[in-house]
């Protein structure tokens, strides 16, 4: 029996370059990994088959799910007719831009190629992620990475001090194909490089924090004002503060007494508010 931990992530850079010709877009972003994190239990079968169930009710464990997908591609280079019995603990928000469903694919093609001695490298597993879902090569590398394309390329970068911060998710998800269709029918005055700008900060050991930026925040609040909602309260106790990904989560920056107070203010509207760190 194997246990991985999968590790949630947030977004605190996000550059839109522009659309590619395979319909994906061009990214600029740094990824940075969070505590919270769901774990995935392995244990080995002694035929080929994919067992996957999990504890969360509302989740398919069918081949649609990225943990299958991901189970399905290495069972093509298990060799030793073996299979694998696959148990999800869920605790990351699902439909939240903090990657979920990514990290866990990340999880189990990190598992099973231990679980079933494969020995495929770190590259040839972000080759294999990076076809199965964007945000995969990414949750392999970990901690905190410039990420480019469509998300295949990760380059490691030195990662900010461990700091606290609160993460709520609205109860309702966001559609990450809406809000890029959408952003595509606008024409938005670009970023001024934020992402070099706080590789910069966070290498001098300066205030990274000041150059937080998501292109699709803009998009994101106006489809679901109740983001903007969440984003002006947090800015009542946090000065940082940010939505991840394509949304709807927010996360807010801050000491213990502020989180704690913006915990208070949350907790009892919405399901998924909750109190972490960075993980480096």
């Amino acid at each position: 029996m194997l246990q991985i931990n999968a590790y949630g992530k947030i977004n605190l850079t996000l550059e839109i370059l522009g659309q590619r010709t395979d319909g994906y877009h061009e990214i600029r972003s740094i990824m940075q990994n969070i505590k919270l994190h769901d774990k995935l239990t392995f244990e080995i079968t002694d035929n080929e088959t994919i067992y996957l169930s999990g504890n969360c009710p509302f989740l398919e464990y069918d081949e649609n799910n990225l943990i299958y997908k991901s189970a399905k591609v290495l069972m093509e280079y298990n060799d030793k007719g073996s299979g694998v019995r696959i148990y999800l603990n869920k605790k990351i928000p699902m439909e939240a831009g903090l990657a979920g469903g990514s990290a866990d694919a990340a999880a189990t093609l990190i598992g099973l190629n231990k679980l079933w001695e494969l020995n495929l490298s770190i590259d040839k597993l972000i080759d294999i992620g990076s076809h199965i879902g964007s945000d995969i090569p990414f949750c392999l590398v970990g901690n905190t990475a410039l990420v480019e394309g469509r998300g295949e390329k990760v380059t490691r970068i030195k990662s900010p001090p461990i700091e606290k911060l609160l993460v709520v998710k609205p109860d309702f998800g966001a559609s990450t194909k809406l809000i890029y269709s959408k952003y595509d029918e606008i024409e938005y005055q670009k970023s001024k490089n934020h992402t070099d700008l706080m590789i910069r900060e966070i290498i001098d050991q300066g205030n990274y924090k000041k150059y937080l930026y998501n292109e699709l925040e803009k998009v994101t609040t106006k489809l679901y004002p109740e983001v903007q909602e969440i984003i002006d309260t947090m800015h009542q106790t946090c000065k940082y503060v940010m939505m991840s990904g394509s949304g709807p989560t927010c996360f807010a920056f801050g000491d213990e007494n502020s989180i704690n107070l913006l915990y208070e203010k949350f907790k009892d509207k919405y399901k998924d508010v909750l109190i972490t760190s960075l993980k480096t």
